[in-house]
């Protein structure tokens, strides 16, 4: 999950409930719709491979994925191969049209034997990704924003948990030394509600931020 900025967060985003496979005929050419959630660009990117891999017979592999929210928010797609524009941008406008994030589109084609031109390629991979994605169906997710508490003394560690939990958040790693670093997520609106209240728990010695995701 990326990083977001308080003030850009929405509270909600919608992605796919599955991972699905489509075939669609178009003319004499097969296209394959490979649709998966993604939370991160290399695990959108390993997908990608995966699918490649698999398909590699395909005359074309193209893909579109988008990940993160608001200011955040990273596009990415690949014609892989064919005319400039025709493969990979119509994939990512249909994942942004149905509102979608977090989510990666392989489009692989078998080509048929009759060119489908410009227009026709557009077409076909737009419908391809809308195919898959309609297969794959939607879900709603809360986000949630990874953050590092640091410095938290053993005597006040298990209030400061506690306050994170009441926060509607989730815990991960403890790090243990002379002190405790915490690894957690939680919603944005949160974040500035349980900074005071931990540094408050704490007598100002602990300090709460958000954290890459790579962190944790």
């Amino acid at each position: 999950m990326l990083v977001i900025k308080k003030e850009n967060s929405p509270e909600m985003y919608t992605t796919v409930a599955q991972s699905v496979r489509v075939r669609i005929p178009v003319g004499l050419c097969r296209f394959i719709a490979s649709v998966k959630e993604v939370g991160s660009e290399a695990e959108a990117k390993e997908f990608i491979e995966a699918v490649s891999k698999e398909f590699a017979d395909a005359t074309h592999n193209a893909w579109a994925y988008k990940i993160g929210f608001g200011d955040r928010c990273i596009r990415r797609f690949s014609d892989a191969g064919e005319p400039a524009n025709t493969a990979g941008p119509p994939m990512l406008q249909a994942i942004e049209g149905q509102g979608l994030t977090n989510v990666v589109v392989v489009g692989s084609r078998y080509f048929g034997g009759v060119k489908l031109g410009v227009g026709g390629l557009i077409r076909a991979y737009r419908d391809t990704a809308l195919a898959g994605l309609e297969a794959a169906g939607v879900r709603q997710e809360v986000i949630m924003v990874p953050v590092m508490v640091r410095s938290v003394d053993y005597a006040y560690l298990g209030d400061v948990l506690r306050e994170i939990e009441s926060a509607k958040g989730i815990i991960g790693n403890l790090g243990y030394g002379e002190k405790v670093t915490i690894q957690a997520r939680v919603r944005p609106a949160e974040i500035g509600q349980l900074q005071q209240r931990i540094t408050d728990i704490t007598r100002g010695q602990a300090s709460l931020e958000v954290a890459d995701d790579e962190s944790n």
